[in-house]
């Protein structure tokens, strides 16, 4: 497995390798930072940085997410004795350091989620224990996400900055404490009919064709590149700011 930090967070992918009871190397080069930790059977057993502490070291990795490249060999390695880490943790503690060290630059712009999506607590799985930190601002964000609070609704009562928000999200959700809700598909074709009569129904099917989209197996993703799709091709017709509405009216019906 291989990846470029630039566009995947690395802090989730690591998580991920813990989680799925993983054993193997994961290597991070780039400029800034190289270092690889060490997993056995979802246990981290050793980490390898630019810091003198296990734990000081993979905050530092994880805080890299600017360039560079990962890659996991999956392979047998020596049992060591697991660390007193808790991923959850280090990722939080990670998107802290990034929020102090980045918080005036975008770096975390290819990250953000777009802030009409709706999220939600994950469960925890059976016998897992979490041994997890919280600042404040992360506990009062997180809790306002009950799987029916969109990202700025929830960022505007938990009464917290916009930009730290951003960051705090990151971490939560590359922590696996926020996931998003699944969302049902919006009778995308009708809302056009209804808005912009056969034409409307045109550029939809349109849009699918050129974004080679399943509409029976469609995912968060495709759905939110299926609607930048549309608001383009509408905005050329009606203008920006009617193709905006009309856009906000599709997400309503996801709800």
């Amino acid at each position: 497995m291989r990846g470029t930090i630039s566009n995947i967070s690395i802090a989730g992918m690591i998580r991920l390798l813990c989680n799925f009871n993983k054993t193997g190397i994961f290597h991070i080069e780039s400029n800034l930072t190289n270092g690889l930790v060490e997993i056995f059977e979802g246990k981290i057993i050793d980490v390898i940085g630019p810091r003198v502490g296990k734990k000081e070291s993979l905050v530092a990795l994880l805080s890299n997410i600017k360039e560079g490249v990962f890659y996991f060999e999956e392979k047998i390695i020596p049992k060591k004795d697991a660390l007193d880490i808790c991923i959850e943790d280090v990722i939080l503690e990670s998107s802290r350091a990034l929020y102090e060290n980045f918080k005036d630059t975008n770096i975390i712009e290819d990250f953000i989620l777009p802030e009409n999506e709706v999220l939600k607590i994950s469960n925890m799985d059976k016998g897992k224990v979490l041994k997890i930190k919280f600042l404040d601002d992360e506990w009062n964000l997180m809790i306002k996400f009950s799987g029916n609070s969109s990202i700025i609704n929830a960022i505007k009562d938990s009464g917290t900055e916009k930009n730290k928000a951003d960051f705090i999200l990151y971490g939560l959700l590359s922590s696996g404490l926020l996931k998003r809700t699944r969302f049902k598909i919006p009778e995308i074709s009708k809302i056009l009919r209804d808005e912009l009569g056969n034409i409307g129904i045109a550029i939809v099917d349109s849009s699918f064709m050129k974004l080679k989209i399943d509409r029976t197996v469609m995912g968060m993703r495709e759905f939110l590149s299926l609607l930048n799709e549309i608001e383009n091709s509408i905005s050329e017709i009606i203008g920006k700011t009617r193709a905006k509405a009309i856009i906000e009216k599709i997400w309503e019906a996801t709800k």
